[in-house]
């Protein structure tokens, strides 16, 4: 039986000869000719450029907040600066939880320092944060009271604000075209050869008799602490190296000391917090100023920090203990313009009549002068350079060692002191004196 099959727009007809058959064929398989119109294209392209800013936007993370959580200041020379990070309410990241968690830990280790009954001084922990238009940098100077030639350490956090994530040393490195025996090997052969030069130095102007014993000076211990990154995508390390004999077992001719290093755009240089004509840790106009302000941002200034120090002075107690030389040093200064005061162990090439080294001092105690006033009195050991006169009338200059208590107003507030109140010179019978009595006779007299 015979069926006609229905017509559809989707269906061709094969009848007729074969060569129009073939053709129909190809235009089926071979699609149309046209190209769609034009605004479609348009509306294709603008939607895919808004679906991929939609994904942009959801990709970037939300910005962590510096909040200084710990800023501390006080007169025993402690000084705390910890910040923590937050983000906007309900919004989480694991690398901002990360950042937390170690500023949580430095802020530990600080703890005696912020206690009352705690009797560490000149702790410091200073905060540089910067922050570019891709990174947050997080770094710290960390320092302790020490006597000889050592500086700080260096501790850094960095953060991606592109990306959401933390940033390693080795992805820094990356960005330098380095990885960390590079770093070390540049920093080393740079330091080395100005150690090289002050080897010469001193063999030839200080200490000749080692010249010809194979003297030199060697760097040891090189370590990257910590680094950060600029505006233009580059990073700055920051590494730690002792500078000392070769060996000391075998030639100890000087005294080694700790070195903070700064490596940038593969120069090195020297950091000391307080001398002004090396680099800073971060440069000022790189540092985010903060409210209230930080470290670096009032001691520079020659500012106090807001609110000012917090006072550890206790009455009847040495506020500064072993360690008041700096201020008894301005005591001397201060109220005796005709000197030019040095510590102890400070040697200058400068010497003139009146110069006088304040050696070792020893606090004896103190009586209340007024509401807000008291006097101590130190037994003070010290050199005065003074012209002398010689047989044949020569004149020349010679070191007087001498002896004497020196009492000093002091503020009951924090301890600090305002005044010279008097000296006088030491005699055996102030050795069964009570350190009243000494106060009085000083004064006195």
């Amino acid at each position: 039986m015979n069926e006609t099959m229905p017509r559809t727009p989707f269906s061709t007809q094969l009848s007729g000869s074969a060569r129009e058959a073939e053709l129909r064929i190809r235009n089926i398989f071979s699609g149309p000719k046209k190209r769609p119109p034009l605004p479609l294209i348009i509306l294709t392209a603008a939607v895919c450029l808004l679906c991929g800013n939609l994904v942009s936007c959801r990709q970037r993370p939300a910005a962590p907040v510096i909040a200084m959580e710990t800023q501390y200041y006080d007169t025993w020379g402690n000084y705390v600066e910890i910040p923590a990070l937050l983000l906007p309410d309900g919004e989480e990241n694991e690398a901002v939880d990360a950042m937390n968690a170690a500023l949580d830990g430095l802020r530990d280790q600080y703890s005696g320092p912020l206690t009352p009954s705690e009797e560490s001084r000149e702790n410091q922990c200073l905060f540089y944060p910067s922050t570019t238009g891709r990174y947050l940098n997080l770094l710290f100077y960390q320092d302790r009271f020490k006597t000889d030639l050592n500086t700080g350490h260096v501790f850094s956090l960095v953060y991606d604000l592109k990306e959401g994530a933390l940033v390693s040393a080795e992805d820094a490195l990356a960005l330098a075209g380095l990885n960390e025996s590079a770093l070390l090997e540049q920093v080393t052969r740079q330091v080395q050869s100005q150690l090289d030069q002050r080897t010469e130095e001193i063999a030839v102007q200080i200490a000749p008799e080692y010249q010809n014993q194979g003297f030199q000076l060697t760097l040891h211990n090189l370590t990257l602490e910590g680094f950060r990154i600029k505006a233009d995508g580059q990073p700055v390390f920051y590494l730690t190296g002792r500078e000392d004999d070769a060996d000391d077992g075998v030639l100890d001719v000087v005294s080694g000391s700790d070195q903070l290093y700064i490596w940038e755009d593969r120069k090195v240089d020297a950091y000391d917090q307080y001398n002004v004509t090396l680099p800073n840790l971060v440069p000022a106009g790189e540092t985010d100023r903060l409210d209230p302000p930080l470290w670096n941002q009032w001691y520079f200034a020659g500012e106090e920090p807001e609110g000012g120090f917090v006072s550890r002075y206790v009455p009847g107690e040495d506020p500064y203990g072993g360690n008041f030389y700096d201020a008894l040093l301005d005591g001397y200064a201060g109220y005796q313009d005709q000197w030019t005061v040095y510590y102890a162990s400070y040697q200058s090439d400068s010497d003139r009549d009146g110069c006088l080294r304040v050696g070792p001092a020893e606090y004896l105690g103190e009586i209340p002068l007024g509401e807000n006033t008291c006097a101590a009195v130190y037994d003070v050991y010290y050199t005065f350079y003074h012209n002398t006169l010689y047989a044949g009338s020569v004149w020349g200059f010679d070191w007087d060692v001498n002896r004497e208590m020196v009492v000093l107003s002091r503020s009951t507030e924090d301890g600090s002191f305002t005044g010279l109140l008097g000296r006088a010179s030491y005699n055996y019978r102030m050795d069964t004196m009570a350190a009243e009595e000494i106060i009085r006779q000083v004064i006195e007299n």
